[in-house]
C-alpha cells in the first residue's frame, strides 16, 4: 500500500508539470543567444567526431562522410547508408549524437520561430523603422474609413508604392496587407516622425483628429523633411491659411460642400464630376506631370493635341510649380509652356515623362 507522501508525490506528476516543465524549456531556449547556440552545436559536432573517430576509425569519420552521417542522424532522417559498425558506434550515436542533435536542432527551429514571431510582431505593433525607404508615401493620422479609402485611391493609381501610416490612435496595424505601421506617442514625435521615414519620403499626407493636431503635425513634418511634398486637411480655411503662411509649399484641402451645392443647383450632375475625376478606381482621373529640365518652350495648343492624339489625354491646364497656387486652367492656345512647369491633365493612366516625345511636338510647334 502506498504511503499518502508518495501519492501526492505521484499526483504532482501531472501533465500541468510536464506543462510547466516545457515553458521552462522554451523561455530557456527563447533566453540563449545565438552565439552560444552556434557554440554548443560546435561543440556537440566535434566531440560527436572524435568519439566516433575513436570508435569506428575511418569508417564514417572521414571528413567527407561524418558531416553528411551527423545531420542526417541527429535530424532523425537516418538514410542508412553509413552506420556505426561497431556496439560502442552505436551506443555513441544513440546516447550522444541523436539525443544532442535534436536538442540543438528543436532549438535552432524554436529561435528562427520566435525571432520570426517577433519580428512580425513588432512591425504589428508599430515598433518598425523605415528610415531606409526612399520617395515613399507617409500618411500621419488614423481616420478609420477615411484612411482606408485613401489607401485605395493610392494603390489604385500606383499598387506597388510603399506607404507607412504613423499614428497613434491605432493600437495595431489596421491595414498589414497594405501599408507599413508605425505607432507613437503623437503625430508630433521626433521618434515617429524618424522612424516613418519622414527625411526621404516623397509624399506626406496629414489628417490629424482635428485642425489643430493637423496644423502642428504639418509644421513639425516641415521643419524635418522640407522636400516633401505636404498635403493636409483642415476643416477651418482660416488654420489652412495660416500653414500656408508659414509653409508655402504646403497643399492645404478644405470642404467644398458648398461650391458644389451651387454648382449642382445650377448644372445638375456637376457633383458627379469632381468625384470621378479624383478617384483612381473608376473612370478617368486627373493627373499631373512635370515638363522635364531638359524640355523645349512649347505652345500649349500643341501639347493638347499630342497628348489627345499620342495618348487620348486631356490637357485642363498649366501651373509654374507643381504645388503652385496660380494654376491656368484652360490658358489660351499660344500660352507657352516652358520646362520644369506641371501640366495637369485627364487620362484613363498615369503618363511618365519618358512616354511623352516632347522633342517632337516642340519642333512640331516649328
Amino acid at each position: 500500500m502506498s504511503s499518502p507522501g508518495r501519492s501526492s508525490s505521484w499526483k504532482f506528476a501531472t501533465p500541468q508539470k510536464f506543462q510547466s516543465l516545457a515553458r521552462l524549456i522554451y523561455q530557456h531556449v527563447a533566453a540563449v543567444t545565438w552565439p552560444a547556440i552556434m557554440l554548443i552545436a560546435a561543440v556537440h559536432f566535434f566531440s560527436s567526431w572524435a568519439v566516433i573517430a575513436f570508435a569506428e576509425g575511418e569508417t564514417i569519420a572521414t571528413p567527407e562522410i561524418f558531416w553528411y552521417y551527423y545531420l542526417v542522424t541527429a535530424t532523425t532522417v537516418g538514410y542508412g547508408d553509413f552506420a556505426p559498425a561497431t556496439f560502442v558506434g552505436r551506443a555513441i550515436a544513440v546516447f550522444w549524437i541523436m539525443p544532442g542533435g535534436i536538442a540543438i536542432f528543436t532549438s535552432i527551429v524554436a529561435k528562427v520561430v520566435q525571432s520570426t514571431a517577433g519580428y512580425w510582431r513588432r512591425r504589428m505593433l508599430g515598433l518598425g523603422d523605415y528610415r531606409g525607404l526612399i520617395g515613399h508615401t507617409v500618411i500621419l493620422g488614423w481616420n478609420g474609413e477615411n484612411t482606408r479609402k485613401m489607401v485605395a485611391f493610392m494603390r489604385g493609381d500606383q499598387p506597388n508604392r510603399e506607404i507607412v501610416l504613423a499614428a497613434y490612435r491605432a493600437a495595431e496595424n489596421p491595414m498589414p496587407d497594405q501599408v507599413h505601421f508605425v505607432r507613437g506617442e503623437s503625430l508630433t514625435s521626433l521618434e515617429l516622425l524618424q522612424r516613418s521615414g519622414i527625411a526621404a519620403s516623397g509624399r506626406t499626407v496629414v489628417s490629424g483628429h482635428d485642425d489643430n493636431e493637423t496644423l502642428a503635425t504639418c509644421l513639425a513634418v516641415s521643419a524635418h523633411s522640407p522636400s516633401t511634398h505636404l498635403v493636409a486637411f483642415f476643416e477651418d480655411e482660416t488654420v489652412a491659411d495660416l500653414l500656408k503662411a508659414h509653409c508655402p509649399a504646403a497643399e492645404c484641402l478644405v470642404p467644398m460642400a458648398t461650391e458644389l451645392l451651387v454648382r449642382t443647383a445650377d448644372d445638375p450632375g456637376s457633383s458627379r464630376v469632381p468625384k470621378i475625376l479624383l478617384s483612381t478606381l473608376v473612370g478617368p482621373t486627373l493627373f499631373s506631370l512635370r515638363v522635364p529640365e531638359d524640355g523645349n518652350a512649347t505652345r500649349f495648343a500643341d501639347l493638347f493635341f499630342a497628348f489627345y492624339q499620342q495618348h487620348q489625354a486631356t490637357l485642363l491646364g498649366v501651373a509654374s510649380g507643381r504645388a503652385a497656387d496660380e494654376i491656368f486652367l484652360n490658358p489660351p492656345a499660344d500660352r507657352i509652356v516652358m520646362s520644369g512647369e506641371t501640366l495637369y491633365y485627364i487620362a484613363e493612366h498615369r503618363l511618365t515623362s519618358e512616354s511623352v516625345a516632347w522633342s517632337s511636338i516642340a519642333q512640331g510647334n516649328n
